[in-house]
């Protein structure tokens, strides 16, 4: 048999080819597989019909592996999946999967049990991304059983685990998938048992396609996605039943029912370096699972955030990971006049959601609130000589990275404030002194934040004191400064500087962050500033 398809077109029912043609058939398909890119559909029709659906030809494991491989190939052809992307195609192919592996007929079968469990769900898989409606009925509970009992028996097979772990990533996409994966499979301890077994490898190491990173990492996005719906569900039926608005993170009694998922996250970033100045791919859904947690409550909880015997770890880890990121992008985005300019997507993906973590036990636990305050704010950091954003050390770089301009879904500038604003005990008074309120003002107008009383008060008296803290620049006044500053400043570097300050003070005064006269206008309207000729 040279070719399997035209003899499988060809052949009546009164004609049974041997296992051997059968498999030389195939093989000849695999060695010439390009030259059937105009038939997919039938070929894969075909193969479908006589493996999937039937075992007319299933005559051997290697039969079998063979179909599910040209299978494969024929599947990431297909725009929308083809019939691949049809229920009876998913079913047939996750049963198929199930009885190779899991239920081989002999020992010999288990030459190819791998494989063909590989390819089976690696169609499922293409299928899915290939067409998300067939989704709906790939995440039936039949289907989320046998994948679940593959993973359960699959071992320490790295492709077998990445696959399954890449099939419920894309099947975890409603919270009725989600809340069936946790209370009839505990899915978030098979997903935690499996992932750290897979952290406790050398991070390159591989039996099989994908290394032991990979592998984790697609185990973490699944945990993720888990975390995410289970979240949906546990809110949607309290707003029900309670008419709460609750907060974004997993409830005490639940939040112990994923105790694993969180420890295998926070240890995921104690192991994961960063790979220039990047997070690692598993850095990165670990710190989206721990977003979902508190760090207060229950204690159990607590325990694993600030373990007894270590409390630092985790919480160095992650500032430890913040901070090289801070120094890269504001070193890397600065522009001439040392401000960041617009940062990269991809770095403001990565430190939004470390600095949500780190706002959140800073908030939560005073003593973590010390223990960062002290590596934010060292002795030089507080230097009230210096302009705050020419200090030396993170708390400069932090509020240069306020005054950078937001930009996309990402709002780095007002995180950024909102952690430093934790970190000085929200107390908006020090806050204003410690930043300058210069570098604050467009921080405080996104979060609708008023200037205290006693704020405006101090610029009034204070301004001839030279021990004391202008809370514009958040050094201490000298005139002579002042003086020396405008004394290098052009006329029309004048002019731009007091338009920047008109239009600072009609925006704070239109939204009720501070009711005070506009000193620019008041300027103009005094005649002590003088318009510029454009010619000049």
């Amino acid at each position: 048999m040279s070719d399997y398809f035209s003899a499988a077109t060809a052949v009546n029912d009164s004609a049974n080819p041997s296992c051997q043609d059968i498999e030389d058939g195939l093989a000849e398909v695999v060695a010439n597989i390009g030259s059937y890119a105009s038939q997919v559909d039938r070929c894969a029709s075909i193969l479908l019909q006589r493996f999937v659906y039937t075992d007319s030809d299933r005559c051997s494991p290697k039969a079998t592996s063979l179909a599910l491989g040209i299978l494969k190939v024929l599947g990431r052809q297909m725009s929308d999946g083809g019939e691949i992307a049809t229920q009876r195609a998913i079913s047939g192919l996750l049963e198929l999967a199930n009885t190779s592996y899991v239920l081989p007929e002999n020992a010999s079968s288990m030459t190819y049990a791998s494989d063909i469990c590989c390819d089976a769900l690696t169609c499922i898989a293409n299928a899915m991304l290939l067409n998300p409606e067939c989704r709906g009925y790939a995440a039936e509970h039949q289907c989320i059983d046998t994948i679940v009992i593959i993973l359960d028996a699959i071992g320490n097979d790295s492709s077998l685990t990445f696959l399954c772990a890449r099939c419920l990533f894309l099947l975890l996409n409603t919270m009725e998938c989600a809340q069936y994966c946790v209370e009839q499979h505990r899915l978030q301890d098979v997903l935690g048992r499996i992932a750290n077994t897979f952290l406790s490898r050398d991070a390159v190491s591989t039996s099989g396609k994908f290394t032991s990173q990979q592998v984790l990492t697609e185990i973490l996005k699944a945990a993720m996605g888990l975390c995410t719906y289970t979240l949906k569900w546990i809110h949607e039926d309290k707003r029900l039943s309670d008419n709460l608005v609750l907060d974004d993170s997993f409830p005490p009694d639940k939040a112990v029912e994923f105790i694993l998922l969180l420890k295998v996250a926070l240890d995921t970033l104690d192991k994961a370096p960063l790979e220039d100045h990047h997070l690692a791919s598993s850095t990165k859904q670990a710190v989206a699972i721990v977003m979902n947690f508190s760090t207060i409550e229950p204690q159990a909880i607590r325990d694993i955030w600030l373990p007894k015997d270590h409390m630092w770890k985790h919480v160095d880890t992650i500032f430890g990971l913040f901070k090289d990121i801070v120094y890269h992008v504001v070193d890397t985005f600065s522009d001439d006049n040392n401000l960041p300019s617009v940062i990269a997507d991809s770095y403001q993906a990565e430190l939004t959601p470390l600095m949500l973590v780190l706002v959140r036990l800073v908030s939560e636990h005073p003593d973590v609130r010390e223990h960062l305050f002290f590596k934010v704010y060292s002795k030089d950091a507080i230097d009230f000589a210096v302009l705050p954003e020419n200090r030396p050390g993170m708390a400069a770089k932090l509020v240069r990275l306020m005054r950078s301009p937001d930009s996309g879904p990402f709002p780095v500038s007002t995180i950024t404030g909102d952690l430093l604003l934790a970190l000085l005990g929200n107390d908006i008074r020090q806050f204003i002194l410690t930043v300058g309120y210069g570098n604050a003002a467009g921080y405080m107008v996104t979060r609708q934040i008023e200037i205290p009383a006693d704020i405006i008060e101090q610029v009034r008296e204070s301004s001839s004191e030279s021990d004391a803290v202008n809370p514009v620049t958040g050094r201490y006044w000298s005139q002579d400064d002042t003086n020396q500053e405008l004394a290098n400043m052009t006329d029309e570097e004048k002019e731009r500087e007091a338009e920047r300050l008109f239009v600072l003070f009609e925006r704070l005064n239109k939204t009720g962050i501070i009711k005070t006269a506009n000193p620019v206008r008041a300027a103009a309207e005094s005649g002590r500033f003088e318009e510029l000729d454009d010619c000049n």
